[in-house]
């Protein structure tokens, strides 16, 4: 049976002879795409041909990986009959690039792991560095929607694929988990924005309190305008 190709976010492996190569397309795809597949006992063209299993073959497995990729990640490995031949399924998630495996780094390329120079090091470094933590960190609920964040891009005069919508607009971490930005944006929330007016210079007096809030905060901020517009007066002497 043939399972497919190798790509950028899938690499095969005919036998864990080769488990020192395994680990470094492991880190490789985590340095490209924050997320990779190894099979051990299949070809490179993606036929299967079987790994012989012993009692200590997936812990041994674990352990290399836990002691040779650095940030340390948790696996998901699986052990699989297909056409009644062992396969060895690992899949890794990470979001804590640069990566390394045995003290070096790569990154993906096609099917291929190239080492990274110095200062493509450094670049990739420095991107990670910069990231927006609302991008990285998971929202706190993972049932949202975004019919506001739409109508907001379409009154822009901006297209809307549906299909798309989500991953274009930067709205999930690399474990394809809904972001922080993405809960800031959704319809419903709970993030409130309190705007209080006083009569004065100073906070002695309190003329009026509103509160905005709890949907998606460019909605949430063109209320708040549209309120300081409204008090917004302006005073003529003749």
């Amino acid at each position: 049976m043939n399972i497919g190709v190798e790509t950028e976010k899938i690499e095969f492996k005919k036998t864990t002879g080769e488990l020192r190569e395994g680990i470094t397309s492991l880190a490789s795809m985590l340095n490209k795409n924050g997320y990779g597949i190894l099979y051990f006992g299949v070809k490179d063209n993606g036929d299967v041909v079987g790994q012989q299993m012993g009692d200590r073959t997936l812990r041994e497995i674990s352990q290399a990986i836990a002691n040779f990729i650095k940030p340390q990640i948790i696996p998901t490995i699986e052990h699989k009959l297909i056409d009644d031949k062992n396969v060895i399924k690992i899949e890794v998630r990470g979001s804590e690039k640069p990566y390394s495996a045995y003290g070096r780094y790569y990154m993906r390329s096609a099917d291929e792991d190239r080492e990274l120079s110095p200062t493509a090091l450094k670049e990739l470094m420095d991107k990670q560095t910069s990231s927006d933590i609302l991008t990285l960190v998971p929202a706190p609920v993972q049932t949202l929607s975004f019919n506001k964040l739409k109508i907001a891009y379409v009154t822009a005069g901006l297209t809307v694929d549906q299909s798309t919508f989500e991953v274009n607009t930067g709205l999930k971490n690399n474990d394809g988990k809904y972001n922080l930005m993405a809960f800031l944006l959704a319809d419903k929330n709970d993030i409130s924005i309190k705007v209080v007016t006083f009569a004065g210079k100073d906070k002695t007096n309190l003329i009026k309190r509103n509160e905005y809030g709890g949907t998606c905060l460019i909605t949430s901020i063109d209320k708040v305008l549209d309120y300081m517009e409204s008090i917004n007066e302006t005073m003529v002497e003749i």
